[in-house]
């Protein structure tokens, strides 16, 4: 059996650009419907009518902030999975991405097979970051939590949010998390939420990435991958 098809769409306010993207992306594997938006307004439009299931989103939108439609866009459609395509490699931009739920950061310059394995690592749950901006998300992810201070914070959390901790570091998505321990991904959404109140983080990514730095799934898969497909440990 094939993996699922990915519906996707990108926005991009340069409607030529947006157009050639789509039709890029659609003529590549697993793709099942590829459009285009070139204004909030357009993309926010098009999610209420069909299905998504990935946005490669333009970090400038005509001189908007793409990421407060990326805001947006995670608030109403949290199962709508972001990319985020720029042409800077900011850590403070990244963070704050990170911080919406943004699974992907994706350069102009890089190779278009980069943005190809970013969409798909998104839709399967995955976070795709470049390499060498994220020592540097990782420790401001943290907070400067780092040895017993991180493990002092991931001791808060009762056994069964540990259990999804632990899961969250090894690159899984709610549902097979959820497989793993036998619950709903509903069960599985209502305790991620309960990790983040007590860990003062606002992600996934961020919380794995407290884990680690405390010691939690140190010798396991990392959750957060480089553009480039190679697996990324985060510090312990």
């Amino acid at each position: 059996m094939g993996a699922q098809p990915i519906s996707v769409l990108v926005v991009n306010d340069h409607q030529l650009v947006a157009e050639a993207l789509a039709l890029f992306l659609g003529s590549q594997p697993d793709f099942a419907s590829v459009e285009a938006a070139s204004s909030p307004e357009q993309a926010l439009h098009f999610l209420q009518q069909h299905r998504v299931d990935v946005v490669a989103l333009d970090l400038d939108l005509a001189g908007e902030d793409g990421l407060r439609l990326g805001r947006e866009i995670a608030a109403r459609w949290p199962a709508v999975a972001l990319v985020i395509v720029t042409e800077v490699e900011d850590a403070s931009r990244l963070l704050e991405a990170v911080g919406i739920g943004a699974r992907g950061w994706v350069s102009k310059e890089a190779q278009s097979d980069s943005l190809v394995s970013a969409l798909h690592g998104a839709a399967r749950g995955e976070t795709h970051l470049p390499a060498e901006t994220l020592q540097r998300m990782v420790n401001r992810l943290t907070g400067g939590r780092n040895g017993s201070a991180a493990t002092e914070a991931v001791e808060r959390l009762g056994r069964r949010e540990r259990e999804v901790l632990l899961l969250m570091t090894q690159a899984m998505t709610r549902r097979q998390m959820g497989e793993a321990l036998h619950v709903s991904p509903n069960t599985v959404r209502s305790h991620a939420s309960n990790i983040f109140q007590k860990l003062e983080v606002h992600s996934t990514v961020a919380a794995a990435a407290l884990a680690q730095s405390g010691g939690v799934g140190e010798k396991r898969e990392p959750l957060i991958r480089g553009t480039s497909g190679q697996g990324l440990p985060l510090p312990a």
